[in-house]
C-alpha cells in the first residue's frame, strides 16, 4: 500500500543520510529483526501479572525489561507511554495487528504521536510496515519525520517504506485482500507461520503481511500443512510435497486424494514418528522418520479422518458414522464403532481424559464410546481447536456451516465444560468485510501456532489471544479470491470476481478498497459471482449472477463509488443447463458503448440489450429494460464478445465453432464463419483492426482471422497452458501481453509479451505472484501501467517502461 504525499527519490535519499550517520546504531538491527519472538509480545507475556497491579511496580519492570533486551535509549516518557498502552490494551491490539487505535490519536499531540509510534516500532518490527502506513494514512507528520523514528528504531526505510532498489527489473506491485476464499490450514515450522488456501496454495507470514510460497507447487489446490520432523509438508488435493532449502516445493513420491473440508483430519503422527494420512480413495499412506513413503490398500472406500492413539501398530479411521480400528502393516480394518452423528474428529486434550471422538451431535471416549454430559447450547459441532500448550486455552466450534461461533472448551478430570462466546474482530479494511461479519466453520485441525491457537474458515485466518480474551482475523493481504474481470475508468480500477460483488481501487493509492455491492449483510439475496465489468459517460456496469435467484442482473454504480440499482437481465427460473458451460448458465461477459449488451450462455440465455437506469424511488431493484435481440439454440459462447464498427461478433463453441456476424445496427445475423475444428475460443478481441480468437485446440492457442482471405492464422501458442483468456496492446502500441490459465488448480498458466518491434513473444510468468495464469489485462490511459489479473489471488501492477527492457524469464 502507497503512503500518501511520499516523494519516493526524497525519501530514498533522506534515508541513505540517515542510515550512514546512524550506523552505528543499526548493528542492533538484525538482532532485533531476527527475533522469531517480537519485543512487544515478549513484554506483554511477562507482565500479564503487573498490569492491573500499581503504576510504580510496571513503571518499574518495563523500565528495566527495556535495558536489558534493547540497546535503544528510552526516556520517562517512552516508559510511561508504553505502561498506558499495556493498560489500555493497546500493544495487545498492535501484537494482533489490529491498528485501528491508530486513528484515535488525532486530538493528541504531535511529540507525544511520533514517542507512541516510535515505541510501537521498537516492539513489533515485524508491523513497522503497517504502523507506517497507518500513520501515513492519518497524516500525522511529514515523509521525512517517519522516516526518522523508523531509523531511530533501528529500522531499514528502504524495506519498512517499500522503495524499490535499482535492479533493472520491472517495478511490480501485488494487488489484493486478505481472505474471501477457502483457508485449509495454519501451521508453525521453525519459529515461522504458514498458511494454505484450496485455490492460491501456500502463504508465508511475515510479521505485517502475507507473502505467496507457491514455487514448486504442482497444484495450488491445498488440503493442508504439517510438520514431519524437520520439514513442512503440502498436502496438495493429489500428492504429497516437502518444502526443501531453497524455499520450493518438491515432490515427496506419494500420492494420495485429499480435498480441503472433505478430508476433516487429514494427518496422525505415531509415538515413533510415523505420519499416516487420510485419502478419499481405498489405501493408507504413510511416512516414517527418515522420510520413506508406503501405500497400503484399503477395504474401505475412503476415510475422512485418522488418529493414532496408543499404539504404533493400528490406527483409527472414520467416514461418516462409521469408526474403524486399522491394522497399520496390512491395512485390516474391523469396524469399531457407528456413532449416532458423523465423526469430525478425534483429539486428546488432556491427559486426565484421553482420546475423544467429536460428532455432530456429541462428545464420546475413544475408549469405551461412552457419551461425554455437556450442555452444547443447543448447536451441532463444527470443529474443535486445541490448545498444545500447557495453559490448555481450547475452543469448540458450534453452529452451522454458514454462521458458527467459537466458545471457550476447558477440560478438567471430571469431565469438558462449554464457556462464554469469544467475540471476533474482523478486520474491516478488507472490502467483503463490510458485508460479512459472521464467522464459517473452522477448517482443519486447529492449534496452537507459536503459542497461540491459529486458525482458518471459509473466509480468512485468524488467531486468538487469550490476553484479551478476543480473537482477531489475520488475513491481511493473503489474497484469496478468484477474479473474473477488471477495467479501468478514469482515476480507479474495478473489480469482479466470485462471491465478492463488485470493488473499486483508486489507482493512485493501491490496495486501498471500496466496496461497492453488496454493502451491507441486508444486501445477501442479490450477492453472489460478479463476472464482467464495464463502464460509459453514465456509468459503471457489471453483470451479477446471485447465489440464491436463477436470474442475472445488470449491477449500476456511478462513479464515485455509489451502488444504484440492479435490473434483471432475464426470466430464468432455473441456473442449471446442460448445455451452458459446466453445466450452470451465467451472463459472463458485457460490451458497454451508448447501449449495454451481456450475453448469457446455455439454452436459456442468448444476447441481451439493455439501457442504463438511475436510481428512481430509492428502489435497489429497478424494472428492467432488457431485451433479448439473438439467440442459438446452445448459445455456448463463454466471454468472446465485442463491437466492431459494423458488427456485433461472437464466437460459439458448440458442436460446430463458429464466428457470428450480426448488423450493429439491426442486430440480425449476418454470416457466420466455421473457426478450426477444435477451437474452443473463450475470448475475442479486435486489435488494430483484426480479430484475434483467444482460446485452446489442444493447450493454450491465440488465432487471427485474415477476413479477406476467410481463414485462420496461428499467432501463440504456450503448450504447458490450458488456454489463453486475454490479449491486450497498450496504448502506446509499444507491447502486447496475452493471459493464459491451467484449470484444476494447476501451477502451469503463463503471460506472454511481445514488443512492437520484435517478432519473439517473451515469458514474463516468473513476474506473477503465481503461475495459475491470467484471465484479464488493462493498461492505464498513458501505458505506464499494465495490470494483469490473476486466475486467483491478485493483480499484479508492472510498469511498462521497465517491463520493455526485461528480457524474459529464465526457464
Amino acid at each position: 500500500m502507497k503512503v500518501p504525499s511520499f516523494s519516493i527519490a526524497a525519501l530514498y535519499l533522506l534515508a541513505i543520510i540517515l542510515v550512514s550517520s546512524l550506523l552505528s546504531s543499526c548493528l542492533s538491527t538484525l538482532t532485533l529483526t531476527a527475533q522469531k519472538t517480537q519485543l512487544g509480545d515478549e513484554l506483554l507475556a511477562t507482565s500479564s501479572d503487573l498490569i492491573n497491579g500499581k503504576d510504580t511496580d510496571l513503571h518499574s519492570y518495563v523500565a528495566s525489561f527495556l535495558k536489558d533486551h534493547t540497546q535503544n535509549e528510552f526516556s520517562d516518557t517512552h516508559v510511561s507511554n508504553i505502561v498506558e498502552m499495556l493498560r489500555t490494551g493497546t500493544l495487545a491490539s498492535a501484537s494482533n495487528g489490529n491498528l485501528k487505535f491508530i486513528s484515535t490519536w488525532k486530538q493528541d499531540d504531535k511529540e507525544e504521536i511520533k514517542t507512541k509510534l516510535e515505541t510501537l516500532l521498537v516492539l513489533f518490527p515485524k508491523s513497522a510496515k503497517s504502523l507506517t502506513q497507518k500513520a501515513g494514512q492519518q497524516k500525522f507528520m511529514s515523509s521525512q519525520e517517519l522516516v526518522e523514528l523508523i531509523v531511530k528504531a533501528n529500522l531499514d526505510p528502504t524495506l519498512v517504506m517499500g522503495v524499490p532498489a535499482s535492479s533493472g527489473e520491472p517495478d511490480i506491485l501485488r494487488i489484493g485482500w486478505g481472505g474471501s476464499g477457502l483457508f485449509s490450514s495454519v501451521v508453525e515450522f521453525e519459529g515461522e507461520i504458514y498458511a494454505s488456501s484450496d485455490v492460491t496454495g501456500v502463504w508465508k507470514f511475515n510479521g505485517s503481511g502475507w507473502d505467496p510460497l507457491v514455487e514448486g507447487l504442482t497444484n495450488y489446490d491445498i488440503t493442508g500443512l504439517l510438520v514431519h520432523h524437520n520439514s513442512l509438508l503440502a498436502a496438495t488435493k493429489n500428492q504429497l510435497l516437502e518444502l526443501r532449502a531453497d524455499n520450493t516445493w518438491s515432490p515427496l513420491g506419494l500420492e494420495l486424494k485429499t480435498y480441503r473440508n472433505t478430508t476433516l483430519q487429514l494427518y496422525s503422527t505415531s509415538s515413533s514418528g510415523v505420519t499416516c494420512f487420510a485419502a478419499l480413495q481405498p489405501f493408507l499412506g504413510c511416512i516414517d522418520k527418515n522420510g520413506n513413503v508406503s501405500k497400503t490398500p484399503l477395504s474401505i472406500s475412503k476415510l475422512k479422518g485418522v488418529y493414532f492413539d496408543k499404539s504404533d501398530d493400528y490406527l483409527f479411521g472414520f467416514n461418516g458414522k462409521k469408526l474403524y480400528r486399522i491394522n497399520k502393516s496390512d491395512g485390516s480394518q474391523t469396524l469399531e464403532y457407528t456413532f449416532p452423528t458423523n465423526i469430525l474428529r478425534i483429539e486428546r486434550l488432556g491427559a486426565s481424559l484421553g482420546a475423544l471422538v467429536y460428532t455432530q451431535k456429541g462428545i464420546f471416549e475413544l475408549d469405551s464410546f461412552a457419551s461425554i454430559t455437556i450442555d452444547l447450547k443447543n448447536k451441532s459441532i463444527l470443529n474443535v481447536l486445541k490448545d498444545t500448550t500447557s495453559a490448555g486455552n481450547h475452543l469448540i466450534a458450534l453452529g452451522s456451516t454458514w454462521n458458527a461461533g467459537l466458545y471457550k472448551l476447558t477440560s478438567t478430570p471430571e469431565g469438558l465444560t462449554i464457556g462464554e462466546k469469544v467475540p471476533i474482530s474482523f478486520d474491516t479494511s478488507l472490502p467483503f468485510r463490510q458485508w460479512r461479519k459472521v464467522m464459517t466453520k473452522p477448517i482443519g485441525m486447529p492449534h496452537s501456532v507459536l503459542g497461540k491457537i491459529w486458525f482458518s474458515d471459509y473466509r480468512g485466518i485468524y488467531g486468538y489471544d487469550v490476553r484479551t480474551n478476543k480473537i482477531y482475523e489475520k488475513s491481511r493481504d493473503a489474497s484469496n479470491f478468484v477474479g473474473t474481470d477488471i477495467h479501468i475508468d478514469a482515476d480507479k480500477l474495478y473489480i469482479t470476481s466470485m462471491d465478492n460483488g463488485l470493488v473499486s481501487m483508486p489507482l493512485g493509492t493501491p490496495n486501498e478498497f471500496t466496496q461497492i455491492f453488496p454493502r451491507r449483510g441486508s444486501d445477501w439475496l442479490l450477492a453472489g459471482h460478479t463476472w464482467s465489468v464495464n463502464s460509459n459517460e453514465q456509468g459503471i456496469f457489471a453483470t451479477l449472477s446471485p447465489w440464491n435467484l436463477a436470474q442475472d442482473y445488470l449491477l449500476t454504480a456511478d462513479k464515485e463509488n455509489n451502488f444504484l440499482n440492479v435490473q434483471k437481465i432475464d426470466d430464468a427460473t432455473n441456473r442449471s443447463n446442460a448445455e451452458a458451460f459446466w453445466s450452470h448458465s451465467y451472463s459472463r461477459k458485457l460490451v458497454v458503448d451508448e447501449e449495454i449488451l451481456v450475453y448469457k450462455d446455455g439454452s436459456i440465455g442468448g444476447l441481451f440489450k439493455l439501457k442504463f437506469t438511475p436510481r428512481q424511488n430509492n428502489n435497489d431493484i429497478q424494472e428492467t429494460t432488457s431485451e433479448k435481440i439473438f439467440s442459438t439454440s446452445n448459445n455456448r459462447v463463454y466471454r468472446a464478445l465485442l463491437k466492431t464498427d459494423k458488427y456485433i461478433v461472437s464466437y460459439h463453441i458448440d458442436d460446430e465453432q463458429k464466428l457470428y456476424f450480426n448488423d450493429i445496427g439491426s442486430k440480425a445475423l449476418v454470416k457466420t464463419v466455421n473457426a478450426p475444428a477444435g477451437l474452443w475460443a473463450f475470448e475475442i478481441a479486435y486489435v488494430d483492426d483484426e480479430l484475434y480468437l483467444i482460446g485452446a485446440r489442444g493447450n493454450a492457442v491465440i488465432y487471427k482471422y485474415v477476413e479477406e482471405h476467410n481463414n485462420f492464422i496461428e499467432v501463440l501458442r504456450a503448450p504447458s497452458s490450458s488456454a489463453f483468456l486475454a490479449l491486450k496492446k497498450s496504448p502506446t502500441n509499444t507491447l502486447t501481453i496475452a493471459g493464459a490459465v491451467s484449470w484444476g488448480g494447476k501451477a502451469s498458466g503463463s503471460a506472454m509479451l511481445k514488443l512492437s518491434d520484435e517478432s519473439e513473444w517473451k515469458d514474463i510468468t516468473c513476474l506473477l505472484a503465481n503461475e495459475s495464469g491470467v484471465i484479464d489485462i488493462e493498461f492505464t490511459d498513458d501505458g505506464q501501467y499494465v495490470y494483469l489479473l490473476q486466475q486467483v489471488g491478485s493483480i499484479i501492477r508492472l510498469q511498462t517502461t521497465k517491463l520493455s527492457a526485461f528480457q524474459g524469464c529464465i526457464s
